[in-house]
């Protein structure tokens, strides 16, 4: 066998190991109805997500009110004594220059007391949805998840150490206001705590735990040891720290509860959207969520919960097959040192055997940024080329399309075309081992850095750039026959980490892809480019960037061809209304790029006969040269959200809504679920203000009711509408 045949042997093995590495974390199996009583059951599970998702239910719907119903009889056929827990819940999190969020919440609580209690076992869902879509999946499994678990320990009959909560928070979508609100004021919330909070971004895959509260030692051995399917790694945790992505995980943090957050996000083209119902929700996801939810449950419910937050901070992440690999702080940053280390090593053998010289490294170093910076950069822009090719992909909020495979492939095809494109044209300059040594450096000192910066994320290039570095050393100073075996070997941590991180990442979004899973695609390549080598032909060699270059085109063609856009793939378009009542004028509002369909919707409206909404003076007192109004607004359409404002915001020194003292901001309040009877606000301005004029709006956020505005032509089959609004505003000068 030659050299040749022997390299691409090698490098189908790596290519295998990856492949092997992403399926070791794919649920498969299902269990069915007549599962022992005391396991979790998809199939049981999922009856529950059937009756929660029958339509959307945003807060304050009677479809809502539907659902809370059927979930509380539930845990009663359970035989628990669930509470339906009401109360004002502000949101945690604001955004600068928006209003306060605010609204009603009924949060659902039952409790399965523990024998001799060193804290709680919560298992968290949220059961509202969004008002576009049934919420299947977000978030009906996590909620049926519950459901079932509560069920398989009941049914178990052997009590556990600690209580087991139920919380089934409301008011997740409108701004974590049922778990801020639990949070505050349940005495549950007090104590030692550890939370199972699990959600969805999408219909299927597998579900990742992919963040923690800190420290985090005695959550991740748990979860690693406990968890049949525990698949997680500390690069989302690192990641989950730099975006604004929000969970019930935020309200839950600063109450100094311990919290695992979960969630599957394959098919994201599906979250928010009407497709969310249960015919696409994935059992197999179902039935890792519900397994790994009642095995912790069992785990921290026997264990010392006085225990739970000792022991530092750990670094993880998954290998085949099934394990959660996971170690110290410490040693993540004594790693990305040693990977250095080796790096460095290789480079002084190398030159010292001839191999290479100092100057062609140096160069190839400088160089080895060029693929990495073009990856990203072709990354980042990828997605808006499809757009222009195909613009009817800008109705896809997640950016991953309903067939997304053959799009995935393209990117990683992309990246391949774009490192061995620089290797060609610097092989005949520098050498085959420059460029190779290049990458290397660049891959340790990454390494290095995340080690001394972020030691969660280090081992993502840590331990392909030591497995590599450790392959190179070996292949110097073994005999010329196990050469190609010392440099395959070195390169398994680089197929077991970087490919199926480049692959898992792509579901991410398609906006995404020049973040991680392009210029990680280009890392795995430069570090096997001493195989690619062995393979590489001696003439005309510029062939194979051609054919990448080629195959890259065709996928993305063909990605593009197969993608479908009917009644059953349908894409999301928005549409708002807003009449002011005072001076009786309408206009539609849309996105700042709208779809065929929307465009016909950026003029003025007819106005509509809808009664504003109501505001009444309940007191209007001054003391001390403050003035402070008391007054109730009402929706006298019924609808379910309702705003505030004051034109002279500034003049508020302090704003109570429903009893909860907020921040006075420049947008003022906007209040979810007010009921029948409105809501009531307080505010204190200087008595030397003047005249203080309130803006009242109240909002209806139901897609159905736009067909009874004048002038409204329904989407086409293909379009959904997401995010419609209907507003209508009046000022009341006082």
């Amino acid at each position: 066998m030659t050299a040749r045949t022997i390299g691409l042997v090698a490098l189908g093995v790596l290519l295998l190991i990856g492949i092997a590495a992403i399926r070791d974390v794919t649920p498969a199996a299902v269990s069915p109805a007549d599962a022992p009583e005391q396991a979790f059951s998809a199939q049981r599970a999922f009856r529950h997500v059937e009756e929660i998702a029958v339509a959307p239910h945003p807060v304050g719907t009677a479809e809502h009110a539907r659902v809370r119903e059927h979930l509380v009889g539930e845990l009663r056929r359970l035989g628990l004594r669930p509470e339906v827990h009401e109360s004002v819940g502000v949101a945690p999190r604001g955004e600068p220059g928006r209003p306060v969020t605010v609204g009603r919440v009924f949060n659902i609580v039952a409790v399965i007391p523990g024998t001799a209690p060193t804290g709680r076992v919560f298992v968290t869902a949220h059961y509202d949805s969004v008002p576009e879509g049934p919420g299947a999946n977000d978030d009906g499994a996590g909620t049926a998840s519950a459901i079932e678990t509560a069920r398989a320990l009941v049914a178990d009959g052997a009590r556990l150490r600690n209580d087991v909560v139920i919380l089934i928070t409301d008011a997740e979508e409108t701004g974590l206001l049922g778990s801020e609100a639990f949070v505050r004021d349940h005495p549950l919330a007090r104590g030692r705590n550890v939370v199972l909070n699990n959600e969805a971004r999408g219909s299927e895959g597998p579900v990742l735990m992919f963040r923690s509260t800190e420290p985090n030692a005695g959550l991740i051995s748990t979860f690693g040891s406990a968890a049949p399917m525990p698949v997680a790694d500390s690069v989302y945790a690192e990641l989950m720290k730099l975006l604004n992505n929000d969970t019930d995980f935020t309200a839950f943090q600063p109450g100094g509860m311990a919290v695992l957050d979960s969630a599957y996000a394959d098919a994201g083209t599906l979250y928010h959207s009407v497709l969310d119902d249960p015919a696409h929700v994935d059992l197999a996801a179902l039935q890792q969520m519900g397994d790994n939810t009642l095995a912790l449950v069992r785990a921290f419910g026997a264990a010392d919960l006085a225990r739970i937050n000792a022991g530092g901070d750990l670094v993880y992440f998954n290998l085949p097959p099934g394990l959660l690999v996971r170690y110290p702080v410490w040693a993540a940053t004594a790693l990305s040192v040693l990977a250095l280390l080796a790096a460095l090593a290789l480079i002084v053998l190398a030159r010292r055997r001839g191999v290479v010289t100092l100057r062609r490294t140096l160069l190839g170093t400088a160089l080895a940024l060029i693929p990495v910076a073009v990856a990203v950069g072709v990354g980042v822009f990828f997605w808006d080329l499809l757009k222009v090719i195909r613009p009817e992909l800008n109705g896809t909020a997640t950016t991953t399309p309903y067939r997304p495979e053959l799009l995935w492939l393209a990117v990683l095809t992309i990246a391949v075309t774009i490192l061995i494109t620089w290797y060609a044209l610097l092989r005949r300059r520098l050498g085959a081992t420059a460029p190779a040594l290049g990458i290397l450096t660049w891959a340790a000192l990454i390494a290095f850095a995340l080690g001394v910066v972020s030691p969660g994320a280090a081992h993502l290039v840590a331990w392909p750039a030591l497995g590599a570095a450790l392959g190179g050393l070996m292949a110097l100073r073994c005999p010329p026959g196990r050469r190609l075996l010392a440099l395959t070997a070195g390169l398994v941590p680089s197929a077991l980490i970087l490919l199926p991180s480049a692959w898992n990442t792509l579901p991410t979004g398609l906006q995404y892809v020049g973040y991680a899973p392009m210029p990680l695609m280009v890392l795995f390549c430069g570090l096997a480019l001493p195989l690619i080598e062995t393979a590489w032909p001696r003439r005309r060699s510029l062939l194979i960037p051609l054919t990448a270059l080629a195959v890259s085109i065709a996928l993305v063609a063909a990605g593009l061809l197969v993608e479908p856009f009917d009644k059953d793939h349908p894409r999301r378009t928005s549409l708002a209304y807003e009449l002011d009542a005072d001076t009786g004028q309408a206009v539609w509002l849309t996105s700042k790029n709208p779809d065929r369909w929307a465009r016909r919707y950026t003029c003025a409206a007819s106005v509509a006969t809808l009664p504003p909404p109501s505001l009444r003076v309940l007191a209007d007192t001054t003391t001390g040269g403050e003035r402070t109004v008391r007054v109730r607004l009402r929706s006298e359409r019924g609808v379910n959200m309702l705003a505030l404002r004051v034109d002279d915001d500034a003049a508020v020194r302090s704003l109570t809504v429903e009893g909860r003292a907020i921040t006075p901001g420049p947008a003022g309040f906007v209040f979810h679920a007010p009921g029948e009877a409105g809501v009531e606000a307080t505010l204190t301005v200087a008595a030397s203000s003047g005249k203080l004029v309130l803006r009242v709006t109240d909002t209806s956020p139901n897609p159905s009711e736009m067909s009874a505005l004048p002038g409204f032509v329904p989407p086409p089959a293909w379009l959904f509408l997401g995010n419609a609004k209907i507003s209508v505003t009046k000022a009341y000068p006082l």
